[in-house]
């Protein structure tokens, strides 16, 4: 079981998810789907309240369950909910904080594994966290979360960003809307309390999602428009991407098939000749003459999605497309690469911060400039926690804590 991150406004979905509970190019130049740029994630699901029982449900409860809950119900009651569990760059993290990631991720891996024993070392954590046991896993994970929160909050105040009247009435409205969607804010907070969270840390942690958005546009602008093109261009390079265009002319039909010797010639003739426009290009004349015959002749379909041509890391496209790309220099023209699908003329452009890389799930395009800032901004978040959990303090036995003794009955 992975450690589970999620980006911006993920959180804000929550309550909703628990309300629930009651043309593509072809193979030959498809680039993987680069994720779609988000700022440095923060914790997976927030610790949310469950779907109030049915009346039926509640006629025949489930002994196991209200078992479960009773312990964690008794682990959370150890201690006094405000007593101070950790320093955080210096600011107090309550046992209420803690523990309300302490209960969500241990009970989701009681459900899983059938947890009996929480200092039994488990396999599939530990490429998360080393040697983990299923308690030493909650700890860090539970860790990990309320750094984060505390972290992008720490960190707006030190860069003076803060939300904007609009963004807190926004806040506003949401978290009202929530309430009216589970029946009133006296419900919302029910549903909260059953997981351990209470409002004011609910509404933190929606605001610091908000405030971690600001803080990707404080520091590379909307989209990454305070981006250098040439620090865009080297952050792919160093990202190992590569860049091209081409031009094909296929030699298989829709379903793979290939199609007549005839018409393969027909293809390599026609290719042969379109190359040799290209080559007789004075070099100045070259970029705009490639994209006109690209829009004449080229096959391929995914070019309508990615006009700009295709940015691809290793792999992700087929051997003789990608060893050729390799050898090209910018601007570089090659002869004629033939494939499976048919035969290509590759051109290497300049990168540009404006071309289109891949699109987000809603099918959105994002460009270059918007991945790289948004790749940046996640080492940076990352760099943010990683230096503050170095610097985390617990107060007397907290960093240690059994999980077999707090769940203790």
């Amino acid at each position: 079981m992975k450690r589970k991150l999620i980006s911006l406004l993920v959180c804000l979905s929550v309550l909703a998810a628990c309300l629930a509970g009651c043309g593509s190019a072809p193979a030959t130049v498809v680039v993987s789907e680069s994720p779609a740029p988000t700022p440095s994630p923060v914790p997976t699901e927030s610790p949310a309240p469950t779907e109030a029982p049915t009346e039926a449900q509640a006629e025949t409860p489930d002994p196991e369950a209200e078992a479960r809950k009773a312990r964690f119900r008794a682990a959370y009651e150890k201690y006094d909910p405000d007593q101070t569990v950790m320093l955080i760059n210096g600011e107090a993290v309550s046992w209420s904080k803690y523990y309300s990631w302490i209960y969500d991720i241990a009970n989701q891996l009681e459900q899983t594994y059938q947890v009996t024993d929480w200092n039994e070392p488990r396999q599939e954590l530990a490429s998360v966290v080393p040697d983990a046991t299923f308690g030493t896993y909650v700890r860090q994970a539970a860790l990990d979360y309320v750094v984060q929160i505390a972290v992008i909050g720490q960190k707006a105040k030190e860069l003076n960003v803060e939300l904007t009247g609009e963004q807190r009435g926004q806040l506003e409205s949401t978290l009202a809307g929530y309430a009216e969607r589970f029946g009133g804010q006296d419900k919302l907070e029910e549903l909260l309390s059953d997981s351990y969270i209470t409002m004011d840390y609910f509404t933190e942690q929606n605001e610091a999602m908000i405030l971690m958005n600001d803080l990707y546009e404080h520091l590379y602008g909307v989209d990454g428009e305070n981006l250098p093109e040439e620090d865009v261009i080297a952050c792919l390079k160093d990202l190992g991407y590569l860049y091209a265009k081409h031009i094909l002319f296929r030699t298989v039909d829709d379903e793979r098939q290939p199609l007549s010797e005839e018409e393969i010639a027909e293809k390599k003739a026609e290719a042969e000749e379109v190359l040799a426009q290209l080559i007789r290009c004075p070099q100045e004349d070259l970029p705009a003459l490639f994209d006109s015959l690209m829009k004449q002749y080229n096959e391929d379909p995914g070019m309508l999605s990615y006009p700009d041509g295709y940015y691809f890391l290793a792999g992700e496209m087929v051997p003789a497309f990608e060893e050729t790309v390799r050898t090209l220099e910018e601007n570089g023209l090659s002869g004629l690469v033939e494939t499976d699908y048919g035969y290509h003329i590759i051109y290497c452009p300049r990168m540009s911060p404006g071309h289109i890389m891949g699109y987000d799930s809603n099918g959105t395009p994002y460009r270059a400039k918007s991945f790289v800032s948004a790749s940046l901004f996640d080492n940076v978040m990352k760099e943010w926690y990683a230096d503050a959990e170095q610097e985390v303090l617990y107060v007397g036995d907290f960093g240690e804590l059994d999980l077999n003794q707090l769940f203790q009955q």
